[in-house]
């Protein structure tokens, strides 16, 4: 059997790779997951906002 190194799968896969790091970043810091909820709910925020900002720039 064939095995590619890390940095060749890196290379090879870079968002799979990616999303694969964030799933074990995620696992690994759950005692951070009220900071990580609060942050979600931050950037939703900030995206309404955005898209309120947008909307006022696009009607003038």
């Amino acid at each position: 059997m064939l095995t590619m190194s890390e940095e060749d799968y890196k290379k090879l896969h870079p968002v799979l790779s990616e999303v694969t790091k964030t799933y074990v970043d995620l696992y690994i810091n759950r005692p951070n997951e009220e900071n990580r909820e609060k942050l979600i709910k931050l950037e939703a925020l900030l995206h309404e906002k955005l898209e309120t900002i947008q909307k006022a720039k696009n009607e003038q």
